[in-house]
């Protein structure tokens, strides 16, 4: 995955986040060439579901603290996204089949959406409340 100026959301804590996942997005796309895949998949899951809860844990901060319109909405994608994860690190912790690329180009996919069609409100709505 390659991080575009265009995701940025204009609050910089959060597109510094931002940028992370998708850096461990990144490792995450290289992991597939390695024998042990399925040992640096679970170990960057892992890391990207810690990573991913505090980042969506700032987030809602910051949702709350603005009165953004859409936040239990936008929190409720947000557990949508753990859930799903944590039921594939089940899947790899039980040696169950998952397919690496489909996961990987699932996630890069969501990010990618979630930062372009929902993030970009709360940087929207920012802006907003600024210029008044």
């Amino acid at each position: 995955m390659q991080w575009l100026d265009d995701y940025n959301i204009g609050v910089s804590h959060i597109d510094k986040q931002h940028k992370e996942l998708a850096n461990t997005l990144k490792r995450l796309q290289g992991s597939l060439s390695s024998t042990y895949v399925n040992n640096e998949m679970a170990n960057t899951l892992k890391f990207l579901v810690s990573y991913t809860q505090q980042h969506f844990s700032d987030e809602e901060e910051l949702m709350e603290s603005i009165g953004y319109s859409d936040f239990k909405n936008h929190k409720s994608l947000h557990k949508n996204l753990i859930d799903d994860v944590r039921t594939i690190l089940l899947k790899l912790k039980n040696n169950e089949a998952v397919n690496a690329k489909e996961l990987i180009e699932f996630l890069i996919r969501w990010l990618i959406d979630h930062i372009v069609k929902e993030d970009s409100k709360i940087g929207s709505f920012i802006q907003k409340l600024e210029s008044k």
